[in-house]
């Protein structure tokens, strides 16, 4: 019988450094340390995959975080800061984690919004969910997915 060792979906911390599965059929991962970043095919870290995983693209150097905001409603700089903060802190191993409210009349972008963000963090069969009224069903999503969405809610029901 060998070690037991923790397994994780999508990111994880080891030594220092962050891993981010890229979900691929080669089991390839970014790496992320202090001093840059790098594609591994044998990280020191274990991951599983959950049936609605998609990969992730692999990473280009010398891209802009500036390239997204085309691609969401971010109206004003500091609607554009906040959802950068979100990201940057959904790519955290650990928590807290951020949860974001996107909140406008219909037809501003929300839902696109939405599936924007989580094909960056999580890229998912199901990219948008409505909330469940069930605790199980809620916990086994959010076992088998790193990033959640959740559209359409106007309120959050006690579960």
């Amino acid at each position: 019988m060998g070690p037991e060792l923790p397994v994780f979906t999508r990111l994880a911390e080891k030594d220092g450094a962050i891993y981010l599965d890229l979900a691929n059929d080669q089991w390839e991962a970014v790496e992320v340390t202090p001093v840059g970043w790098r594609i591994i095919s044998d990280p020191p870290v274990k991951f599983r995959r959950t049936k609605g995983m998609l990969p992730l693209p692999y990473p280009v150097r010398g891209g802009s975080i500036e390239e997204l905001r085309r691609f969401v409603d971010a109206l004003d700089d500091t609607t554009w800061r906040l959802l950068v903060a979100f990201l940057i802190a959904a790519m955290r191993p650990t928590g807290p984690y951020p949860v974001l409210i996107l909140q406008g009349e219909q037809g501003t972008a929300k839902s696109t919004t939405e599936r924007v963000l989580r094909e960056l963090v999580d890229p998912s069969t199901a990219p948008l969910r409505t909330i469940s009224r069930d605790e199980r069903d809620l916990a086994i999503a959010g076992t088998n997915s790193w990033c959640i969405v959740f559209d359409n809610l106007s309120g959050i029901p006690a579960v």
